[in-house]
């Protein structure tokens, strides 16, 4: 794999007008692989489509899954509201089958069926396609559409009108890629998957510390986790102890004044010394800056909101979550919660931030009694996003954390400088850890670069 042919145009090319096959220069800067052109092929060839129509006679609905595909070429299975239908055509797809999620191949939404899915089924939006496996390994393939000058080519061959672009599959299927032996294949798979297993346990640990750590230092500090425990499947209660209707929900042993526990601190209700989504009225003008927060602007990992964007005042005034410095974002949507989008809003444009309609906004009532770093620390505890999905509303997959959550939770209130102090530890020690996270993340990066120059053909499987 390592002999080449440059198959890219130079940025100053010439090309008789017949031979174009569209009249758009940046489609004929290509991929300029360094392979032999004896194992280059078209995918068309490896790759045969599939299209097994589901006969709605023999499956009901809740028989069948529905998936979605995100752009890193990840898979969920698509929870969807037991009371509704898909009314357009479905198809199967198999265990081992490669699916292409048309509209977002340009991102590179392309994914493998697990081998332990069953019933697996899209829409006419999806393409399904039988890898020929004598010759190709859909886990190297899959490698090969997330890399990123892979990518970069396919978003820049996309055509349509505007909002509504797509590859086409005919042109994604013309594509030649480099087909080594399936041994090369294998090994060049294997080694992107033991460094991901490596990147993932260091992950896993750092979040499990960072949990530990602020338990622990709450718990030195006098403030308890009460156990989230579930009675038993027959159980009684009486009826003012009943908060809401459903068996599941009151199989829960703890309540909201109860989660956090403490002897040595008074207990407050957060909505007598914050505010719970408040009313934030503006003097701002159209032109003035504010900053813009989308969900993904804040980081799961460290709590804090990165690369906020600036917008003008106008833009944003209209259809938005509105904050102020010093306030807590919290997500309420699933997975966005769960995972921790949590962050005190710092250095906003002219103190004013917007963000998504899926945050809670929480304010302190007053600064010198409870600090937004403690609130924020609070929230972000696993214990109580955990218990935050008992509260969830909201169809399956769209499940959100009402505000009554928020509103009646008890938090215990030290003083000022007690808050300071859990607050700086758990800070120090989240910097330590973040050290570690780096340095798994620059892993991360460094294998995705060594995966990609060993499909282009720069670099070969025994030297890496």
């Amino acid at each position: 794999m390592t002999t080449a042919t440059a198959r890219a145009f130079p940025k100053a090319f010439s090309i008789r007008f017949n031979k174009l096959s569209r009249w758009d220069p940046a489609s004929f800067h290509g991929i300029a692989w360094h392979c032999s052109e004896d194992i280059m092929m078209p995918i068309s060839r490896v790759l045969q489509i599939r299209k097994e129509k589901v006969d709605r006679s023999h499956f009901s609905f809740s028989e069948l899954q529905p998936i979605t595909i995100h752009f890193d070429g990840s898979i969920d299975r698509r929870d969807v509201d037991p009371a509704r239908e898909y009314t357009m055509e479905l198809y199967f797809a198999r265990p081992g089958d490669i699916v292409v999620a048309k509209i977002d191949l340009k991102n590179g939404a392309v994914a493998i069926i697990p081998d332990d899915w069953t019933n697996v089924v899209v829409t006419s939006h999806f393409a399904v396609y039988e890898p020929d496996r004598t010759k190709l390994l859909p886990e190297y393939f899959h490698r090969i559409i997330q890399a990123s000058f892979f990518k970069a080519h396919l978003w820049r061959n996309k055509v349509g009108a505007e909002g509504r672009k797509e590859v086409k599959l005919d042109f994604f299927e013309s594509l030649e890629i480099p087909l080594p032996p399936l041994p090369i294949q294998k090994a060049i798979v294997s080694q992107w998957q033991d460094a991901q297993k490596e990147i993932k346990t260091t992950a896993e640990r750092v979040s499990k510390l960072e949990d530990h750590i602020s338990e622990n230092i709450l718990k030195e500090a006098g403030i308890n986790i009460n156990p989230l425990m579930k009675r038993r499947h027959a159980f009684k209660m009486f009826w003012d102890e009943i908060e809401r209707w459903g068996v599941e929900f009151n199989r829960w042993q703890w309540n909201l004044s109860d989660l956090l526990l403490s002897d040595k601190y008074p207990m407050v209700m957060l909505s007598d010394v914050a505010f719970i989504n408040p009313q934030e009225s503006s003097l701002s003008k159209g032109d003035d800056l504010v900053s813009f927060v989308p969900m993904e602007a804040v980081s799961d990992k460290t709590g804090d909101i990165i690369s906020p964007q600036t917008r003008k005042y106008h833009e944003v005034k209209n259809g938005y979550t509105r904050f102020k410095k010093g306030d807590v974002i919290w997500a309420k949507i699933t997975p966005c919660m769960q995972n921790g989008k949590c962050a005190v809003a710092r250095d906003l444009k002219n103190g004013l931030g917007f963000g998504s309609t899926e945050f809670h906004v929480i304010r302190s009532k007053d600064q010198t009694k409870l600090l937004p770093e403690y609130i924020w620390l609070l929230l972000r505890l696993n214990h109580l996003r955990q218990a935050a999905r008992r509260y969830f509303i909201g169809s399956a997959g769209q499940q959100r954390v009402p505000s009554e959550f928020l509103e009646n939770l008890h938090i215990p209130l030290p003083s000022l400088k007690v808050q300071q102090l859990i607050v700086n530890r758990v800070r120090e020690s989240y910097s330590e850890m973040s050290r570690e996270r780096e340095a798994a993340e620059r892993k991360s990066l460094e294998i995705k670069a060594e995966i990609e120059e060993l499909i282009l053909g720069t670099k070969s499987i025994a030297n890496s």
